[in-house]
């Protein structure tokens, strides 16, 4: 269908109709989407990464190693006369010129390893915004240690027996605490704030300082061998498992470098392969390349360029736009709309999305609401599956030849079609919430939309008003009030504009729409008031028992959570 064949007004979907990159695509999709067979696995299986199974595995064979040991009483008591010999051999060597500075570097570590750790790799992960791995870093050592008390409290293993112990040491022997949250911090650590390249060095520079202490602590008496094996291996694999499973290194990559968005994740590696795989397999469309693009504009997803080859040469044939949404993309989501609802209330779209697959297809069956007002919008080609339930891609046309309405120079009829969209988005009962110039992609002959997918059908008559205050306002960034005015009036009456920026405040405005208006430094939003008619200000605050409940709790659970911390710092090691 041509944009000739249309109503008045209106313009087909970017690709439908048209030669280009959605030619081998429509060819290939001829058939339909292929169905994944049942017991086939998905591209990218969520699954712990090797390593990870490596070192909980080896934990596993020694802990059940230990107690398979333990659970004989002959083997048992054989076990803790050998150790107790070995002990006390070793005390019997120790040259006694060492004793208090033995005892003194021992108390030392006992005291400040932890907290010196602890401390400092906190304060690299509130540096780099990393609250996650905070929180994950406290619960880690808060388990670890109801694990090791637990664990010490059933055995109660004493101390050496028979030799002088040097240093102060408490509780019981195995495991023995102060080693176990040794190696919990040190792992917690790795996990928080190392480097993929230095993670070699780092794994080497911690066992070899966790055999140091262990050793010290036999040469001084304080414990087994043994004690200090299961100490290491239980302080080791808790924080380990935790960090793996809730911030999982593909989803929350550490990385040196400063900037980007922490919503963004990173499809170089298996996930790049999954993505190419997966594309081809369920869209038949060969992926030669995908990149991150446009990320400075986009928080809630992850956009990608995918470059395509031809079905029958094999050569580049243009690209396509993906959007990779995961659950970091839902958790993102949930938490922006809590905190809304915490701000303003509980507005009539705050209601959160419950899984991955609510989330992309809104997505996909607003881009083609859009395209059905006759509004421009890229050409969808339907959902690739990633990961169920957790990762999935939608695939659209690419913008080719187009850019941003901020970076572009716009002219009258330019702006005639913009404010065309905010008209056909009333007349079709749709609001986009997310007007800013990163959302709106000019070629400088018309203007489409993007990224529709938090969009709404039905939506209240203020949020209606907003999108039109925000399309004038990235308007206006790029010529002058006046003229976005008297073209506005063209299409809207003077009680709709005055409407829009009565309605309009800072929380209405997209926050890179914000930081366009202040660089510019033009009072846009006064100067359309004072050319609209007056209106009082519309409130956008919604008082409900619900709201004030929701603050409560989260007051009053924020408050347990900080508790709960703060009156273990020195159970879990934190302080001295």
């Amino acid at each position: 269908m041509s944009d000739a064949a249309l109503p008045p007004g209106t313009s087909a979907p970017i690709g439908a109709g048209a030669a280009g990159p959605s030619a081998p695509i429509d060819a290939a999709l001829a058939t339909g989407l292929r169905r994944r067979p049942s017991g086939e696995p998905p591209a990218l299986p969520k699954h712990l990464d090797r390593s990870t199974l490596v070192w909980l595995g080896v934990a596993a064979l020694i802990l059940f190693g230990w107690i398979v040991l333990c659970a004989n009483a002959t083997t048992a008591r054989a076990i803790g006369i050998a150790e107790n010999e070995l002990v006390a051999a070793i005390a019997e060597a120790r040259p006694r010129s060492l004793d208090d500075l033995l005892g003194t570097v021992n108390d030392l570590l006992d005291r400040w390893f932890v907290p010196l750790v602890g401390w400092g790799t906190i304060i690299l992960c509130v540096l780099s915004k990393r609250w996650r791995h905070v929180l994950v870093l406290l619960v880690s050592l808060l388990v670890t240690t109801v694990a090791v008390d637990l664990a010490s409290s059933l055995i109660q293993r004493p101390r050496p027996l028979g030799v002088v112990i040097i240093g102060t040491w408490e509780s019981w022997s195995m495991p023995t605490p102060t080693v176990a949250m040794a190696a919990a911090v040190l792992v917690s650590a790795y996990c928080c704030v190392v480097p993929p390249a230095a993670r070699r060095t780092a794994v080497i520079a911690s066992v070899v300082f966790l055999t140091l202490y262990s050793a010290l602590e036999v040469v001084i008496a304080q414990a087994h061998p043994t004690d200090l094996v299961i100490a290491v291996t239980l302080g080791g694999a808790i924080p380990l498992l935790l960090f793996r499973w809730f911030t999982p290194e593909d989803a929350f990559p550490i990385s040196t470098t400063r900037g980007g968005n922490s919503a963004h994740l990173d499809i170089s590696g298996e996930r790049g392969d999954a993505i190419r795989a997966a594309v081809e397999s369920q869209l038949g469309v060969r992926v030669l390349d995908a990149k991150p693009i446009g990320g400075e504009g986009s928080a809630g997803s992850t956009p990608i360029r995918l470059k395509i080859a031809d079905p029958t040469t094999g050569e580049p044939s243009g690209a396509l736009f993906a959007k990779l949404l995961a659950r970091s993309h839902l958790r993102s989501d949930r938490q922006y709309k809590l905190m809304r609802t915490l701000a303003y209330g509980r507005l009539e779209d705050e209601s959160r999305f419950a899984t991955v697959r609510r989330l992309v297809q809104q997505e996909d069956y607003l881009g083609l609401r859009f395209a059905a007002a006759g509004i421009k919008v890229p050409k969808t080609y339907g959902i690739v599956e990633i990961t169920p339930e957790a990762e999935y891609l939608l695939v659209t046309d690419f913008l080719d030849g187009y850019q941003e309405i901020g970076d572009a120079e716009i002219d009258i009829a330019l702006i005639d079609d913009a404010l065309g969209i905010v008209r056909r988005m009333w007349d079709a009962g749709l609001a986009h919430r997310d007007v800013k110039p990163a959302n709106l992609m000019t070629n400088g002959t018309d203007v489409a939309v993007i990224d529709v997918g938090f969009s709404q059908v039905r939506p209240t008559p203020w949020r209606q008003a907003i999108d039109l205050a925000n399309m004038m306002l990235v308007l206006a960034l790029r010529s002058d009030a006046e003229t976005v005015h008297e073209r506005a009036l063209l299409q809207f009456s003077p009680d709709d504009i005055a409407e829009g920026f009565a309605a309009t405040h800072s929380i209405t405005v997209p926050s890179q729409l914000r930081q366009k208006m202040n660089e510019d430094g033009r009072d846009l939003i006064g100067t359309f008031r004072r050319l609209a008619p007056d209106r009082d200000p519309i409130s956008i605050q919604r008082w409900s028992a619900r709201r004030v409940g929701l603050a409560v709790a989260v007051l009053f659970g924020g408050l347990a959570l900080t508790w709960l911390f703060v009156t273990n710092l020195q159970a879990i090691g934190l302080l001295p």
